[in-house]
């Protein structure tokens, strides 16, 4: 089934002012601008390129773009105008042209040191067909693993984790979506819990990456506790969560301090507009799973919440972890031992995969 690519080419043709192109090398953006005369000012920081349009009202929209140069583009309506940010995965070289008939702003962006794109050309004829825009590329993190068994109960976590992520490889490969493993096989990437999960998130801050799913299985104190769970990136406000966010960075002592570790990171968030800006967007693929997940297993959602979790501190790209049930509850465990149970949550994380694909390449 190849629908999902049908619709990124039309995206790119479809969408209202700005325009976003993905090219080979470089990527593209059009503002339509209502006159020769409307101006712009063009501001270059670290990680994050701002357009202000003074007297040009645009609708806000968050695109999620995820070509290798830029993760995503915001429109902000402000008093007197339209802010633009967009969020880069690399640093730019950026080239802006005016071109009229009709009056556009052209901004090419492509990775410093590259060769410049070419100038826009004429309209195409109507036969001919868009660019195919790249695939997008998900990195799955099966936790735990080699001497780290993760939770054990009814299950072993490390072992239906990794079964779970090569059914859910397999079918995301099915849908033409390139996958890429942490690990593919029962091994830690080291025997030191910082270092592990370390080498796991620099995985997940790489330019050839647009989306992070961390697949884990949960446990609980009472061993009653049953349903499916997601956690983006932030602040773990509930006691629950934290308790849970510092098993899952390494537990005791280890665990509080990577928790404490993490929680600096997640602290500059609420003054960092770019890191703000991929909150969003895991939180929405958090969300996402989590339901879709529950649809297909018939396990209760018990909600998406943000969390200090080490693996994915750095993430640049929409980065989540999902825990997939409880192992020690005695129907949950159970199941999860079914290789026919694990294939329903791998069709679960498929269908909330693509379902945040579909939706987030267009505006809101």
């Amino acid at each position: 089934m190849r629908w999902l690519w049908s619709l990124l080419c039309l995206w790119s043709l479809a969408l209202a002012s700005p325009r976003v192109g993905v090219h080979e090398g470089f990527t593209r953006l059009v503002f339509d601008l209502p006159s020769p005369g409307a101006a712009y000012r063009l501001e270059e920081g670290e990680g994050l390129l701002a357009l202000f349009f003074p007297g040009l009202a645009l609708p806000a929209k968050d695109l999620l773009v995820n070509s290798p140069e830029v993760a995503s583009v915001q429109v902000v309506p402000e008093k007197g105008g339209t802010r633009v940010l967009v969020r880069l995965k690399v640093p730019v070289e950026v080239k802006a042209q005016r071109y009229p008939d009709p009056e556009r702003l052209v901004l090419d962006l492509s990775p410093k040191g590259a060769k410049p794109p070419p100038p826009p050309s004429s309209p195409s004829p109507p036969q001919s067909r868009p660019p195919k825009p790249p695939k997008p590329v998900v990195l799955l993190d099966p936790g735990h693993g080699g001497v780290d068994p993760g939770m054990v109960g009814y299950v072993v976590e490390k072992e239906v984790v990794l079964d779970v992520a090569l059914r859910l490889k397999r079918l995301l490969e099915g849908e033409g979506i390139e996958v890429r493993l942490t690990r593919d096989k029962d091994a830690h990437l080291s025997p030191d819990k910082r270092e592990d999960l370390s080498r796991r998130a620099a995985m997940a801050d790489s330019s050839r990456v647009n989306l992070f799913i961390s697949i884990h299985v949960n446990a609980s104190p009472t061993r009653t506790a049953q349903g499916v769970e997601a956690f983006y990136f932030g602040r773990s406000q509930d006691p629950r969560v934290l308790a849970q966010v510092i098993w899952e960075n390494g537990g005791g002592e280890v665990g509080k301090r990577l928790t404490e570790e993490a929680k600096g990171v997640a602290e500059r968030i609420l003054t960092d507009i770019v890191a703000q800006a991929n909150q969003r967007y895991s939180q929405r693929l958090a969300e996402t799973l989590g339901r879709k997940l529950s649809q297909a297993t018939g396990s209760p959602y018990r909600g998406s919440f943000p969390g200090d979790l080490f693996v994915l501190r750095y993430a640049k790209v929409p980065a989540v972890l999902v825990e997939i049930g409880f192992g020690d509850h005695p129907a949950e465990g159970r199941r999860l031992a079914e290789a026919a149970y694990r294939e329903k949550v791998a069709q679960g994380l498929l269908a909330g995969i693509l379902a945040f694909l579909a939706n987030g390449a267009y505006a809101r």
